[in-house]
């Protein structure tokens, strides 16, 4: 990492790194490169240092003891200096890796720490293993640790491996090291240090390539860098002194289609937008961004008639950076700035995407998601010129609830209490509490008073890129439920509304008062809920989660946790932004609080907006902290709500990604082994949702959870039963799984939860899991002796459509063998099955198709399907616009007709159904073109129906197919090919198409089945003397001689037969040349 280190780092005058967002994108770089070595090249991360890192670190002994094994606390240090934590790995002399000492030395400039511990300890690692967890430890302090590290060893290189870290030299230096040395401990150490830095300079590669990009972007700003340093400054931004800036926002919410923010007869002169700083030791500054870089404009003036307008003129010179700006205005700003830590996370690149799985079988690969998420209604966000941002949300909210109030019932309000959510707050004389008074006067109200054009913006949330595509939308939230207009409201409602009142005007007392009166209402009954939001009490109960009172925190969250139940209130907060004091409070020590927190999030989550927004504030690596309590411990209740509260934020495919980069799945797997249903229910909860994902599956049946799932099938809970057969049933999409589900004797305990008919969501589970099970045919045996097919067949008969898919599927699954398929036909599971085939869900209609087909392995069961026209409904199912449907069907007709008595006279029977197989031939979908072509080898069985799809054009068609490069498709292309060379000139008409050449490249695939299809089909087309030129010329004799040696006697016939056709073609040439 020399090379980066030397170029990238920023550093200031006093030997210190400067803030900047190149040094904090820097550091998280080097964290994940760390991180990814450790999991991706183990043996080498434990290789030990020529020298050891040596630093002043935040950590202190008491985050070692709450770690457990692994670490050996000697003592709490003392005066002198004192070795208090070692390591228990050791290196080869027996010292350990790593040593926290606390010394008697001070500095100046202690690292910040989370507490108010002003000693100050050393640390000393001597291998990356080691390092990497130490910033585990760190755990949000990362960034502020890997500074420290940075800072005290400013050649890394030269300390880990003894070499110098010019580039081109470390390498080179290393290798004569490794090669010289005659020691043969030293040289096993030595080279395990090589290896290190080859991975190393990979890394270091792939930095400086994205410097050399980023250099070349550097020559103007852009929107995101510009975004990207207020997100960095915004995580600065507090009203204590201790924080580098009061607050820092946008001039405007407004973002117009480019992502500018200023208007267009200003972004013609490049500029992008306007910022309003707040510093601790001056006034409001507002800032132009601008192409060329920031500088402060003359902010708002006044014209003739009192109206302010901004003045665009510059105030200030012109500073590259936005921190530059900050410390050449504010002395406040540029004393603490560099004692900040970086909060705020850039997104991660791509160059370090892990590619493979790490410890404890967590699946690092974060490939292209696996399937598209939903969009959200983006009319709340803006039209096709722009996007509101969170205040102009919050008005348009407060003009929804004004319009509402303009059309009012026969019975409704007094003006008094109708008009209270904005005559109160509106009211100048109101006296303005302060936070320490549980005030619900904060900014965050959408009615509080106006802070004038310079401080209109509260607060900024970022606008991500996948802004509109989170998952996992419940119907109540796609489409706004919208209250009925009731005759009568009840005496409640108004009670509610007068204790509001008090809520948002009185002082500390009477607010607590007014919450705990509150609570004595039903807050389940939809008029209480909505009566609180109605008044504006929704603004006043978030704001209290900023107050300082303990009490006022926890009684605003009992009321909003039960009222953000209610779909309307849910949307209502994230309208509010109330997820961004709730994620503070995550944080918070008290238990109570936290469990209440994560509990209200739990049910605001179901929001997709308050999804999101949990995310981007960094919710999920708190709410994954709570899950870190051991089983029948006291923490087990802050576990319980954590779990609550990531089961509903895991609806989110990008939340899925932050759970599992949170390092949620080991402690997942902790939890599992409690008997504590409470818990247990959440958890498997996360699984079941997570499982969706392909790395979460590998994850879970690594971790060895796949064991406790099963063992959980059988308890008396039929919730916790849901979500383990809903687990299995998405982990069982690989063959490993389903192995395992048996092995741990699980097969009889999903039988058995098919008996649970009236719990629909139980039945959809449990069936899917069996479904998936079938898959594997020794499940097969084993449910076959459990009479699973005849419980099945029982429910096709009333059921929903989610139930039907799953219980076909798996018919389908047991069909496949000849007992299956005898079983089925004996219960009378074929009538209804066929009965299916008329319906309209494309997922049942794949699953009946494929059913269908493997019954029809069976002369019997083929008769009856024939007899209930089974067939013709088949056909028509070829004129599906879905090419899943189409191909399904035609893997089904093909058994169909090579079992059917008589299947040449039923083919011709279906009025156009020829045409119709062979139109499809100019499908674009692998699948459906592979199919087809097995349907039309077996059509073409009958001389008749043969002629028939000739004269439809199939050959022209099925020669244009020849160049593909599915082996499934050439196979059965092959097969076709080889039928319809029986029939009139088909095989000149093969040749003269072009088909013979690319066919005998199908030779040179690795599949068997190819070879023996497409030696079939160069056997009839040899029987022309053009055709049999065309491949001696395209080299197949020497192909085929190694397969006539093949122990399959009809790829060994097809081929010797093909080469016999070519050799009496070269001997009846010689001989007429003789002539």
């Amino acid at each position: 990492m020399g090379a980066s280190l030397s170029t990238r780092f920023e550093w200031s005058k006093a030997e210190q790194l400067r803030t900047s967002v190149t040094n904090q994108n820097l550091l998280h770089d080097l964290i994940r490169i760390i991180e990814q070595t450790c999991q991706t090249h183990p043996n080498e991360s434990r290789a030990e240092f020529r020298r050891p890192l040596q630093w002043t670190t935040t950590l202190r002994p008491a985050a070692f003891t709450a770690t457990g094994s692994g670490w050996n606390v000697v003592g709490g240090g003392g005066k002198q200096s004192k070795q208090v934590v070692t390591s228990t790995q050791t290196k080869s002399d027996g010292q350990p890796f790593f040593q926290l000492e606390h010394s008697s030395s001070t500095t100046s400039n202690p690292p910040p720490t989370p507490n108010s511990d002003t000693s100050i300890y050393t640390a000393r690692v001597w291998s990356l293993d080691v390092l990497n967890k130490l910033l585990q430890l760190s755990d949000e302090h990362k960034p502020r640790e890997m500074q420290e590290i940075i800072q005290a060893n400013r050649d890394p290189i030269n300390t880990i491996f003894g070499v110098t870290g010019e580039p081109g030299s470390a390498l080179v230096d290393a290798f004569e090291l490794f090669t010289n040395e005659a020691d043969p401990r030293k040289r096993e150490q030595y080279g395990k240090l090589y290896k290190l830095l080859l991975v190393l300079n990979s890394f270091d590669l792939q930095l400086l390539k994205s410097a050399v990009k980023e250099t070349e972007r550097d020559r103007s700003l852009d929107v995101h860098k510009v975004t990207e340093e207020f997100e960095m400054l915004h995580a600065f931004c507090g009203k204590d002194t201790k924080h580098a800036l009061r607050s820092i926002n946008w001039e405007s919410d407004y973002i117009f289609a480019n992502g500018y923010r200023a208007p267009p007869w200003r972004q013609v002169s490049g500029e992008l937008g306007y910022l309003s700083v707040q510093p601790h030791d001056s006034d409001n500054l507002i800032v132009t961004a601008t192409k060329k870089g920031y500088f402060i404009n003359k902010g708002y003036v006044a014209d003739e008639n009192g109206a302010e307008h901004m003045n665009y003129e510059a105030e200030s010179d012109v500073y590259p950076t936005l921190v530059e700006l900050l410390k050449a205005t504010s002395k406040h700003f540029a004393e603490t700035v560099d004692k900040q830590e970086y909060l705020y996370q850039p997104e991660i690149p791509d160059k370090f995407v892990p590619t493979h799985e790490g410890p404890a079988g967590m699946a690092t690969t974060h490939e292209q998601q696996h399937d598209a998420e939903e969009s959200e209604d983006e009319g709340e966000y803006g039209d096709d010129t722009g996007t509101r941002g969170p205040k102009d949300k919050r008005n348009a909210m407060a003009k929804k609830r004004a319009k509402g109030a303009s059309k009012q019932r026969a019975v409704e309000p007094s003006l008094k209490w109708r008009t209270l959510g904005s005559t109160l707050e509106d009211n100048p004389k109101l006296p303005n509490r302060g936070k320490k008074s549980a005030s619900a006067g904060n900014p965050r109200s959408i009615s509080a008073s106006k802070e004038g054009k310079r401080g209109r913006t509260r607060h900024h949330v970022e606008q991500e890129e996948d802004s509109s595509s989170e998952s996992g939308d419940s119907p109540e939230e796609e489409a706004q439920e919208k209250r009925q207009e009731n005759t009568e409201l009840p005496a409640e409602y108004y009670q509610i509304q007068k204790l509001v009142k008090y809520l948002r005007v009185g002082n500390q007392t009477a607010t607590i008062i007014a919450i705990c009166s509150l609570r004595d209402f039903d807050l389940m009954n939809e008029p209480n809920q909505l009566a609180i939001r109605d008044v504006g009490g929704l603004e006043t109960l978030v704001n209290l989660l900023d107050t300082d009172d303990i009490k006022c925190k926890i009684g605003a969250l009992k009321i909003l946790k039960d009222i953000s139940q209610n779909v309307q209130i849910r949307s209502a907060i994230a309208d509010l932004d109330g997820m961004q004091p709730m994620v503070e409070l995550l944080r918070d020590p008290d238990e109570e609080l936290k469990c209440l927190t994560a509990e209200t999030i739990s049910h605001c989550a179901k929001n997709a907006r308050n999804r999101r927004a949990v995310r981007r504030y960094g919710g999920i690596k708190k709410l994954v902290r709570l899950l870190k309590a051991k089983t029948g411990s006291k923490d087990e209740r802050v576990a319980i709500s954590g779990a609550l509260a990531l089961a509903t934020c895991s609806k989110s495919s990008k939340n899925k990604e932050a759970i599992q980069s949170a390092g949620a799945i080991p402690l997942l797997a902790n939890l599992l082994e409690t008997n504590n249903e409470d818990l247990l229910i959440p958890v498997v909860g996360i699984l079941q949702e997570c499982a969706s994902d392909e790395h979460y599956r590998v994850a879970i049946r690594s971790s060895g959870m796949i064991k406790f799932l099963v063992e959980n099938l059988t308890r008396n809970n039929q919730e916790l039963q849901t979500h383990c057969a809903s687990a299995i049933f998405k982990c069982a999409e690989e063959d490993e799984t389903r192995t395992l589900v048996r092995q741990y004797n699980g097969l009889p305990s999903l039988v058995n939860l098919l008996d649970n008919t009236g719990n629909k969501d139980l039945l959809t589970a449990a069936t899917g899991a069996v479904w998936k099970c079938a898959q594997n045919l020794e499940n097969v045996a084993a449910f076959n002796k459990l009479n699973v097919i005849k419980k099945l067949v029982g429910l096709m008969d009333n059921q929903p459509e989610d139930v039907l898919v799953n219980v076909v599927g798996a018919l389908g699954a047991c069909a496949q063998t000849v007992e299956g398929r005898q079983v089925l036909r004996e219960s009378n599971g074929i009538a209804p099955m066929v009965g299916l085939l008329t319906g309209t869900n494309q997922a049942l209609l794949v699953n009946v198709t494929t059913a269908v087909g493997a019954c029809a392995l069976d002369g019997d069961s083929m008769a009856v399907i024939d007899r209930l026209d089974g067939v013709r409904l088949l056909w028509s199912l070829l004129k599906s616009p879905n090419p899943q449907v189409q191909a399904s069907a035609a893997w089904a007709i093909s058994p169909c007709i090579e079992h059917a008595k008589d299947a040449g006279e039923m083919v011709r029977s279906f009025v156009g159904g020829l045409e119709l197989i062979v139109s499809l031939l100019k499908s674009e979908n692998v699948e459906v073109l592979a199919s087809v072509c097995a349907a039309i080898a077996n059509i073409a069985k009958d001389e008749e129906n043969l002629a028939v799809i000739t004269d439809h054009g199939v050959v022209p068609m099925l020669a244009k197919l020849t160049n593909t490069r599915s082996d499934k498709l050439r196979q059965h292309l092959a097969e076709a090919i080889a039928r319809c060379c029986r029939w009139g000139n088909n095989r000149v008409a093969f040749g003269t198409a072009g088909a013979v050449a690319p066919l005998v490249k199908y030779l040179k695939s690795v599949d068997e089945e190819v070879h023996r299809a497409t030696a079939k089909a160069l056997h009839q087309l040899s029987m022309d003397p053009d055709n049999c030129i065309t491949m001696h010329e395209n080299g197949v004799v020497q192909l085929l001689l190694g397969m006539v040696g093949s122990s399959d006697p009809a790829l060994q016939e097809a081929a010797a037969g093909t080469i016999g056709n070519i050799r009496r073609l070269a001997l009846a040439s010689e001989k007429a040349s003789m002539l």
